[in-house]
């Protein structure tokens, strides 16, 4: 298969997963009701449904799922190899020191600990 069509089928693969993220949860909401709620046209708590909980899941996990190929890709761009990962260059192992240091100086909170695992990652690539 050409690269020239590997892109439209993996952007057409990446929109039926975010419809079916948007339909399936724990109140099944059927594809024409999202598509009314998208719009602002179905009853309120399917409106509520969509907007304040599966737009936000399904946008966050496209942005988090395209963030991880794009990393992955500039990694093994960078050091010319296409089995580079995180590991190879001690990028995960900084990412965890950087969390427990954070961690042992008592912020437990979920954003210190992302910003310490993030100048660990940093520390280690600098390194």
């Amino acid at each position: 298969m050409s690269e020239g069509r590997v892109v439209p089928i993996l952007v057409l693969v990446l929109l039926v997963a975010v419809a079916l993220s948007l339909t399936l949860g724990a109140a099944s909401v059927p594809l024409a009701d999202v598509w009314d709620g998208l719009r602002g046209r179905g009853d309120a708590t399917t409106t509520n449904i969509v907007w304040q909980l599966r737009v936000p899941r399904a946008a966050l996990g496209a942005l988090v799922g395209i963030a991880l190929a794009s990393s992955g890709v500039t990694l093994q761009a960078v050091l010319r190899n296409p089995l580079a990962e995180p590991y190879l260059l001690g990028v995960s192992g900084g990412a965890a020191v950087g969390a427990v240091i954070v961690s042992s100086l008592g912020w437990q909170s979920a954003v210190v600990l992302s910003l310490g695992a993030f100048a660990g990652a940093l520390a280690a690539v600098a390194l």
